[in-house]
């Protein structure tokens, strides 16, 4: 009879933490989406061509998989690519590409990933062009206190 009981209480026990874990992982995705768009709307750069903005990407991973992956806008905005040292630069192919090509190393937690993908963020945010634009970098001290320390966070610029 005991093995009953500890049988029920494993599958309660198991199906109470899925439970949470997918609750968290909802959390998450949608947070990941209000920071990006926070990220883009406290930019300190004009758009010309929406490459750039369609670069941007946001990943949420637990144990290491891919949960969920989204962009500022639900498809391609820009009309035209751009070009950056003489190759043409297509911000939703690159932030696609992104998400096929990032591995998380984050196991036994969750990882919370943001990026712009385009070659001439870390141009931007470098201050190559006679002062610093804010593309994306800007918000990961706002995001590491909201998880205070359990999660991983990560800002890429030009995977």
């Amino acid at each position: 009879m005991a093995n009953n009981y500890i049988g029920l209480h494993k599958r309660f026990g198991n199906d109470y933490k899925r439970k949470a874990v997918d609750a968290q992982t909802k959390m998450l995705i949608k947070y990941a989406s209000d920071k990006l768009n926070h990220a883009y709307m406290t930019r300190g750069f004009r758009n010309r061509t929406f490459n750039l903005a369609d670069s941007y990407v946001w990943a949420v991973y637990y144990h290491g998989s891919l949960q969920g992956s989204g962009y500022l806008w639900n498809s391609r905005v820009a009309t035209t690519d751009s070009t950056f040292h003489n190759t043409k630069v297509n911000g939703r192919k690159l932030a696609m590409e992104f998400t096929d090509k990032y591995h998380s190393n984050s196991m036994n937690k969750w990882e919370v990933v943001f990026a712009a993908t385009a070659p001439y963020a870390s141009y931007l945010e470098g201050g190559a062009v006679r002062r610093v634009f804010y593309v994306i970098t800007h918000i990961y001290d706002t995001v590491t206190a909201d998880f205070k320390g359990k999660a991983t966070v990560y800002t890429i610029i030009s995977y």
